[in-house]
């Protein structure tokens, strides 16, 4: 029998199609005694609008409380990746080429501003150098607030 993550993604993600979005992320976790089920959406097209996390959390109670798979008392909330959002594949890098993130390797950490993306390198600008990284150089990054 699948999980409760693994159930909630198949479900959520139909949903998600329906309003031409994308699903990000589910996580299911206690927190001081609550149980949280989180969904993270995303418009590839767009930014998020609250509209967005209303329709899907709308949907995805209501299909929740038909088939009750969670058997605890929870707080649903559906929301975006947020200003600080990870850049998880290539395809993101190509989506926010232009825009500043911060980058870590195993050797360091790098704030600038994605140039291009081709063949699966990113090129990154940081203090007026230019920088290419192969995508499996990347540990972790994320897209940093421009301000």
């Amino acid at each position: 029998m699948k999980d409760i993550v693994s159930q909630v993604k198949d479900i959520a993600q139909k949903i998600c199609e329906e309003f031409h979005l994308e699903l990000f992320d589910v996580k299911y976790y206690n927190k001081s005694g609550r149980w949280f089920l989180e969904i993270i959406i995303d418009n590839p097209y767009d930014y998020i609008s609250t509209k967005d996390c209303e329709n899907v959390s709308r949907k995805l109670e209501f299909e929740l409380d038909k088939i009750n798979i969670i058997p605890n008392k929870y707080y649903l909330t559906v929301s975006s990746p947020g200003l600080n959002r990870p850049l998880r594949n290539v395809k993101d890098f190509e989506r926010f080429t232009g825009k500043k993130a911060k980058i870590k390797t195993r050797e360091n950490t790098y704030i600038g501003y994605i140039k291009n993306v081709v063949d699966n390198i990113i090129t990154f600008e940081t203090d007026g150098k230019f920088i290419e990284f192969k995508f499996e150089e990347i540990k972790k990054a994320n897209l940093e607030i421009d301000i």
